[in-house]
């Protein structure tokens, strides 16, 4: 049902003008407020925290006990791991254990204490003996921290003290350990050094908790805190007192009224899980219900002569603005039906005769505004297609050379006595290189397509069964080459047939398969035709057992040339246009692409088609024609910073990839980076720049044990030689060896200390 303005500016501002209303309401309504609710829940929160003041205060004393474990006596000295320095070494923990035992003799409720380096590997702890009370190692490592709390421990910049959820241990036989926290400190900022690791005291808070049998304590979920002298329940906390369920989802300090009485429930401390551990108490006394019926008679009198007040002054105001809200509206119409600017002529009071002057100026520059935005996107249309256009023809012009190139490269790599075995390697390089190009070309090409519309469908009745095994026999060499097997699987009772276009359906799951090989190290990889549920007919899926994806990883592997990170691109390869394309021709047939994937545990690629594209409607569409993978943002790792201005580097490379990711780290550090390719430019370099400090030589060299023997030889004493990617046998002719790819923390301590030298 429809009203008319004044109608609803009538509604409007009667029930605006009910806030006078609301404020005498509440008015009155602390009368019952202050004497029911207010006085209860204060009385019994006042019951509660002198119960757990000592909770309070012994957390802030232990809070002190961390800090002073953190500075004395010197921390690293209990961890420092030099198999050349163990009687030392074990001397300082054994004099740290007697000053242990005789700072903390008597604060028996600190149970474990245990030191972490920098990456988190426990360096020395100590646990109280639960018989003699006296610390000691032990060989099994106190419990950690969750990883969450840790990570911040650790990259601390200056020193604060964190404490963890409470963690209860159902297996404990006693109440010693049965319920603790635990509390971390950094160690290092305190000392203006940075963080060199972290301190991890457990505290055994039970005896705290457990003082009085009438607290009733329970979980977020309902269930009651089982540990060591709590009492049994046999239900859960949401049965015996119903609608708790409810109050608890608040989250905040509730009121329970039923048959059992009244409780009142406060979330005092978190657990392991986050969520907090609700404690009750149950509250004595009778409703105040006598002064609540005294306040009835009050509230509805002025209720009652306000919305007669109300009433009339609404109607008086509503039908002052009528009349400037039809011109308004009417105006507003013709600007947007038109988009011509209008003109109000509004008398009255200074302030209505500035808002019509507002007003038509307004619209004035909306009109205008208007028209330049058609303008504009016509012009961006224009440019849109022409970029498209370009990139197409740019593409074409491009596979003709390429396919040359191809050629003559297979023809020179079958030639077996005009070519040397080097040369043929070097032939097939091209080869393979070409060929990536041509794919790169291909997919750029599709891309030009589907963004200028260039792509249509031609539907057709698809036999499903026959289209997987054709794929199957296509892939098949790309198996053979890596002892991989594929397997179909078709469900009893599936649709067999659908209307689709049967090229670009292929052209998807095509590179599904390439992906599962390409990422498939040794193992098996499925098709599975499966039913679906409403409005798909279908689902096929490629399942693989290899890399994997991590869930922070899934959003980008369906944007253009991007893959889970750089380094898979540069072990495996491709383009990172795949899945672009695919999801773009997904969107062509009406389906849905969804992705289950966890890194080292393989990826399942799913297509979800309808019986025919175009049958659903356009809401159904939109809503379905989304990557169905979690939107969670992606972390990037912090790169380390340093400044190496006037040094010289130099690269000993012939991966592409690897020269571009270590020259932007190096610039990065102020350094001028030069590069070379084999021992002869190495040479070169050296000649002409005699100033270079550093060298970095991969392993993937050729050459490299001649060219390490050269520079040790000529250059040993004069500059620091870093092997990327070294086995121990060739590690022996470096100075320092790095995995590849180089961690640029590891690389910068590396040369920071050589330089500094």
């Amino acid at each position: 049902m429809k009203f008319k303005l004044r109608t609803r500016m009538l509604a409007f501002l009667f029930v605006f003008a009910l806030l006078p209303l609301m404020v005498a309401v509440i008015i009155n309504l602390p009368l019952v407020l202050d004497r029911v609710e207010l006085f209860y829940r204060q009385a019994i929160l006042q019951n509660l925290r002198a119960d757990f003041a000592d909770l309070d205060k012994h957390l802030t004393s232990r809070d002190e006990m961390i800090r002073l474990l953190a500075r004395l006596p010197e921390p690293g000295l209990v961890m420092i791991d030099d198999s050349t320095r163990t009687e030392s070494i074990n001397m300082q923990r054994l004099g740290y254990t007697e000053w242990i035992n005789r700072i903390l003799q008597d604060q028996l409720d600190i149970v474990d204490i245990l030191f972490l380096d920098t990456a988190g590997v426990s360096r020395f702890w100590l646990s109280r003996d639960p018989k003699s009370q006296t610390w000691e190692p032990t060989s099994v490592q106190p419990r950690r921290p969750p990883l969450d709390y840790l990570a911040s421990v650790l990259k601390a910049e200056n020193m604060f003290v964190v404490v963890t959820p409470v963690n209860v241990d159902q297996q404990a036989i006693t109440s010693s350990r049965a319920i603790t926290l635990q509390m971390a400190a950094p160690l290092g900022p305190s000392e203006n050094q940075p963080t060199y690791g972290a301190v991890i005291i457990t505290v055994d808070i039970g005896g705290l908790m457990l003082r009085d049998d009438t607290t009733l304590w329970v979980h977020d979920d309902g269930r009651y805190l089982k540990a060591p002298g709590l009492p049994e329940h046999e239900q859960t906390a949401f049965i015996e007192f119903p609608g708790l369920k409810k109050e608890f989802k608040t989250g905040n300090i509730v009121l329970w009224e039923g048959a059992q009485g009244s409780i009142i429930w406060v979330p005092l401390l978190r657990t392991g899980d986050e969520l907090p551990l609700w404690v009750g108490r149950r509250i004595q006394g009778e409703p105040l219900q006598a002064v609540r019926n005294a306040l009835v008679g009050r509230v509805l009198t002025i209720i009652l002569v306000l919305i007669l007040v109300i009433g009339f002054m609404a109607r008086w105001i509503a039908s002052r603005f009528e009349a400037y809200g039809s011109e308004l509206f009417q105006g507003i119409r013709e600007l947007l039906d038109k988009g011509e600017p209008i003109r109000f002529n509004w008398k009255g009071s200074p302030e209505v005769e500035q808002l019509a002057k507002d007003l038509s100026t307004l619209s004035e520059t909306h009109a205008r505004n208007t028209r330049n935005l058609q303008a504009h996107a016509r012009e961006l249309e224009a440019s849109n297609r022409y970029q498209a256009e370009f990139l197409a023809n740019v593409s074409h012009e491009l596979r003709t050379p390429l396919n040359s190139i191809l050629l003559l490269s297979k023809l020179l790599s079958e030639d077996q006595e005009g070519l040397s075995i080097e040369q043929r390697k070097q032939v097939q390089v091209i080869s393979e290189a070409s060929v990536d190009l041509r794919a790169l070309i291909d997919n750029i090409l599709d891309l030009s397509r589907i963004d200028a519309g260039g792509l249509q469908l031609h539907v057709e009745t698809v036999e499903l069964p026959r289209l997987l095994r054709d794929l199957m026999s296509l892939m098949q060499p790309q198996l053979s080459t890596k002892a991989l097997t594929l397997q179909l699987y078709i469900e009893e009772g599936v649709a067999t047939q659908l209307r689709s276009d049967i090229d670009k359906l292929r052209q998807i799951l095509k590179n599904f398969l390439s992906n599962a090989i390409k990422f498939t190290l040794k193992g098996q990889i499925w098709i599975r035709l499966e039913r679906a549920e409403a409005p798909y007919k279908v689902i096929i899926s490629v399942v693989d057992q290899g890399i994997g994806i991590s869930r922070d990883k899934q959003g980008m592997i369906f944007e253009a040339f991007k893959q889970a990170d750089g380094s898979t691109r540069r072990r495996y390869g491709g383009t990172g246009l795949g899945l672009t394309i695919s999801r773009d021709l997904a969107e062509l047939l009406c389906a849905e692409i969804q992705v289950e994937s966890r890194s080292g545990k393989g990826a399942c690629f799913s297509l979800l088609l309808p019986a025919e594209c175009g049958e659903r409607d356009d809401t159904s569409v939109a809503a379905k024609r989304t990557i169905a993978i979690p939107q969670e943002s992606i972390e990037r790792p912090q790169l380390p910073s340093a400044n190496f201005e006037g040094n010289k580097v130099l690269l000993v490379a012939q991966d592409i990839q690897q020269l571009l990711r270590l020259t932007q780290l190096l610039e990065t550090w102020n350094m001028e980076v030069f590069a070379a390719g084999d021992e002869g430019e190495v040479r070169e370099t050296l000649a002409d720049e005699a100033q270079i400090r550093v060298i970095l030589l991969s392993s993937e060299v050729p050459g490299c044990d001649t060219l390490i023997n050269a520079l040790q030889n000529e250059v040993a004493s004069e500059r620091l030689l870093v092997g990327l990617g070294f086995d121990e046998a060739a590690a022996a002719g470096v100075d320092k060896v790095l995995k590849s790819p180089a961690d640029p923390m590891l690389l910068k301590n590396i040369i920071e200390k050589y330089l500094s030298v």
